[in-house]
């Protein structure tokens, strides 16, 4: 019954591709296919405020360091590429290296085919879990607490010049020191398509099985949404849900709605809001939203970039955010009735370009 589902999502999915485009080529990319390597380094530093029902949160409020980390990136022959993205700012779980390596992959590309293996990104859809860490503010639940960097194989197709669909086979997302033997499979479909000349719509699918017992799996829908509307507006709606065998569907899950204006080429304006729940009553799932957690989170971001060039950034933020509800993971930060607020600067700089 599980393969049977799984294989008519992974259906959908391959359907539905045929029926939209979508562009896959970044910056990153095209500067990878120049050089043998470019090494840059990434930080950002915080003064933020916390507060809990009208309690401030002392150790939550003061500065930061909220993210650094050092990344290489390049070509070493005409279709195989690595990313090396090694942050230091993450607690070893296990008291090894590899936690603090968010990715680690090498891939390489012949016709309209790709593969890849190392430290991925689990093949998870939406847009928000689709962020570089460093660029996250105030995220949901699910995205605070999902265990996204795995070891695992891809291997991926160009459907059309502007659509692509990747599978990956990687280890689950809820292995632990003790049982690394879990596993999950990855479908992900990436498109873009103009709309009837109103707007571009952009999409990260995915339909993923996660094996977070031997032999017991859950399933995760993840439907990421991008309208590009004009030059300036930009609205993104991620839709997800998550089911286990003793819970029924639409029991848990994360939606997160967020609309951008550019008004000017430096400042950018963001409102966004999201919601969590996991309503399910199995206690034994393994799930990244706690049991009974009902949480509205909702705010907005201000960020300036007084500094933009081919190698360098340098970006200003300001934030705040409130919740409402329920959250039963004490160690979230983001709990029943709390105020978020946050400045910070952030910059990328570029180290070494070989080409």
């Amino acid at each position: 019954m599980k393969l049977k589902r799984f294989a008519a999502a992974a259906s959908f999915l391959i359907s539905s591709s045929l029926l939209f485009a979508t562009t896959s080529d970044s910056i990153q990319q095209k500067q990878t296919e120049e050089h043998l390597i470019s090494l840059d380094v990434e930080a950002r530093m915080d003064w933020q405020i916390v507060d809990h029902k009208s309690s401030l949160d002392r150790t939550q409020t003061g500065f930061i360091g909220k993210y650094i980390a050092l990344k290489a990136h390049g070509q070493l022959a005409e279709g195989l590429t690595y990313t090396w993205r090694q942050r230091f700012s993450r607690t070893p779980k296990d008291n090894t290296f590899w936690d603090q390596t968010d990715i680690l992959d090498i891939n390489y590309k012949f016709g309209k085919f790709d593969v890849g293996a190392g430290k991925q990104i689990v093949l998870i859809g939406g847009y928000e879990y689709d962020r570089p860490p460093i660029n996250l503010m105030c995220p949901n639940l699910f995205i605070s607490n999902v265990a996204c960097y795995q070891f695992g194989v891809s291997g991926g197709y160009q459907l059309t010049p502007n659509d692509h669909l990747a599978f990956q086979v990687s280890q689950s997302l809820f292995a632990t020191p003790q049982d690394r033997n879990l596993y999950a499979y990855n479908l992900m479909w990436r498109g873009s398509h103009n709309i009837f000349d109103l707007f571009r719509l952009e999409t990260i699918w995915s339909v993923n099985e996660i094996e977070y017992q031997k032999g017991k799996y859950c399933n995760y829908v993840a439907l990421g949404n991008k309208f590009l509307i004009k030059d300036n507006i930009t609205v993104l709606v991620d839709l997800m849900t998550r089911t286990y065998p003793e819970n029924r569907i639409f029991k848990n899950n994360t939606f997160m709605g967020e609309i951008a204006w550019t008004p000017f080429s430096k400042w950018k304006f963001t409102a966004k809001m999201s919601y969590d729940c996991n309503r399910g009553v199995n206690t034994t799932d393994k799930t990244e939203v706690a049991r009974g957690s009902q949480l509205v989170i909702g705010g907005i971001v201000a960020e300036w970039y007084p500094l933009i060039k081919a190698r360098h950034l340098l970006k200003v933020h300001a934030a705040a955010f409130a919740s409402a509800g329920v959250n039963n993971n004490p160690a979230d930060l983001m709990q029943k009735d709390t105020f978020y607020g946050s400045i910070g600067l952030t910059w990328h700089m570029n180290l070494l370009n070989i080409k």
